[in-house]
């Protein structure tokens, strides 16, 4: 057989059963060899693949993988101390708080109305510089509940609306409209 014949001859059998057992070994996937040149050159470049293969090429493997730490482990020069007393030796950037630190302003009376003999009151309140609408009892202990939050966009004539309207529906429905359900009263009807 002359050299010209095995160049363009077909991959034997052995051949491309050992590539297949190469790269199950290697975990690499090849494309099929036409020629058995082809199938000699590919199993070259799987074996020393397979050589290789698990050593990382840029460092060299540790003989004793318990002492390695880990990636996030802090390492000798970040900290000075021991235990409780570790410190960092470079502090971190402060963190910027974006929440603003104001205080609730004074409870401002906006409406009373009565419903069932008890009295209750629509106050106003200003917390962290948002106008917040609140139920409240206006004596003694009770159930408070939020009506709205967030009018500060909407001006004062949106504020007086929402107060008369409130205290409207409180009127007409005989119970505080924050209580209030539609699918109870059409079911009462």
């Amino acid at each position: 057989m002359t050299r010209r014949t095995s160049s363009t001859s077909a991959p034997t059998a052995k051949q491309l059963a050992y590539l297949r057992d190469l790269a199950m070994q290697t975990g690499t996937t090849f494309s099929g060899p036409q020629t058995r040149r082809q199938a000699s050159s590919e199993i070259e470049r799987l074996k020393q693949l397979r050589a290789t293969r698990g050593r990382p090429l840029e460092a060299p493997r540790r003989s004793d993988r318990a002492e390695e730490p880990y990636a996030t482990a802090a390492r000798p020069s970040e900290v000075s101390g021991f235990g409780s007393q570790a410190t960092w030796k470079v502090r971190p950037p402060a963190i910027v708080r974006t929440v603003r630190q104001g205080r609730a302003g004074e409870l401002t009376e906006l409406s009373r109305y009565e419903v069932g003999g008890v009295q209750r009151v629509l106050y106003g309140q200003r917390i962290a510089g948002s106008v917040t609408i609140t139920d409240r009892p206006a004596a003694g202990s009770g159930r408070s509940y939020l009506v709205e939050r967030g009018l500060e966009h909407d001006g004062y004539s949106t504020l007086r609306a929402l107060v008369a309207d409130y205290t409207q529906q409180a009127h007409a429905l005989q119970e505080i409209p924050m209580t209030s359900s539609i699918l109870r009263r059409e079911l009462q009807q």
